[in-house]
């Protein structure tokens, strides 16, 4: 049954507030936080968005604005096609009577040219910091100069320099946790209950 109105604006809901977005190829990205394509049932108003990794995300779609989104953003389809896996995904029982019947409502689109890769790659990761670091080093110079200090030019942007490199790694490191975490929850292995491991030595 087709939906009259939309509760929320923009193409999708991201329910859980995890912070699910299209690839910014001029920002930096995380691989389990990007929408790499959507499968869309246009007739039901149905979709099924989903990662890089093809693990399927709990995003809900605005059937208003997501063929909007989808026109813009879209690099390649495919038709009678439903992609992804997953906790979130369609049931695998559903997409065998789909397949059965025929899946001809049904088209998947994959999303913006990825081809930049995620942060969460040591050698894209290293990029990025060398050109973070690479502007650090210009703002420093500046700033020296504009302020007037009477402390050696060299010594005070390295130690900028090391600053802004340090606070680089600990939130790359603390984004890498995070994004595992998500991934983990995608696919449905959901840690233990906080309490499992003292009742069972209980």
């Amino acid at each position: 049954m087709k939906r009259n109105y939309c509760p929320f604006k923009g193409p999708f809901f991201d329910s859980y507030s995890i912070g699910f977005r299209l690839y910014q190829p001029s920002e930096i990205n995380w691989r389990h936080r990007t929408i790499a394509g959507v499968s869309w049932n246009g007739e039901e108003q149905e979709a099924f968005f989903f990662s890089p990794d093809g693990l399927v995300l709990p995003l809900k779609a605005n059937p208003w604005e997501l063929p909007e989104l989808i026109r813009k953003n879209a690099v390649r389809r495919e038709f009678s096609s439903v992609h992804g896996s997953g906790f979130f995904a369609m049931s695998e029982s559903r997409l065998a009577s789909l397949k059965s019947r025929g899946m001809t409502d049904w088209v998947t689109y994959w999303l913006v040219d990825q081809s930049a890769g995620f942060a969460n790659d040591p050698a894209v990761w290293q990029r990025i910091i060398d050109e973070d670091l690479a502007v650090e080093k210009t703002t420093s110079e500046r700033a020296h100069q504009d302020m007037r200090l009477t402390s050696d030019l060299n010594g005070y942007v390295e130690e900028c320099v090391a600053q802004r490199r340090e606070q680089m790694v600990v939130v790359h490191r603390r984004r890498c946790v995070e994004d595992s975490k998500i991934l983990a929850w995608l696919k449905g292995e959901t840690p233990p209950p906080l309490f499992a491991n003292a009742q069972d030595a209980a």
